[in-house]
């Protein structure tokens, strides 16, 4: 059964609908939109769409199956629990001279480094920020000492 958890991340991520966007697709996976639609014009994508007019779209269901499985087809307990609009359109299969690769290890690959890489760069950020506060409070500091405010003790203990 599809984790209850990562379909409800998956939901927020799209706002509550069940379909999914290639850009938000993109987002947790780390496959460009272009390259998701290279690999369907050459039927090597590994997660089941629809066409909705022109737009292409993911089943929740089917992403989270594929996260967790690495599984290229949707479950018989995610078209259970999917409403029928999202039951797969019956599609004549392409035609491949290559056969279907699991790339699933590569997309889960892309994903961690890519939230290690956002996590780093937040990181390094907060570092500079804490840095420029430490060199700013310092100046301030040696400022203070250099020139006390009027009628602070250290002035008046000067006159």
């Amino acid at each position: 059964m599809v984790d209850q958890q990562l379909i409800d991340y998956l939901r927020e991520k799209t706002k509550g609908k069940l379909l999914m966007s290639p850009e938000q697709l993109s987002e947790e996976i780390g496959i460009p939109t272009k390259q998701q639609s290279k690999l369907r014009k050459e039927g090597r994508f590994p997660i089941p769409f629809k066409n909705i007019g022109r737009l292409v779209y993911y089943s929740i269901y089917d992403v989270a199956n594929f996260l967790l499985n690495g599984e290229t087809t949707p479950s018989k307990e995610v078209l259970e629990e999917a409403p029928v609009s999202l039951q797969p359109i019956k599609k004549k299969p392409v035609k491949s001279t290559a056969s279907v690769h699991d790339l699933s290890h590569i997309f889960m690959l892309r994903a961690f480094a890519q939230s290690l890489e956002e996590r780093a760069t937040a990181m390094l950020s907060l570092a500079e920020n804490l840095k420029d506060y430490a060199n700013k409070k310092e100046m301030m500091d040696r400022f203070e000492q250099k020139f006390p405010a009027k009628g602070s003790k250290v002035d008046v203990v000067k006159k």
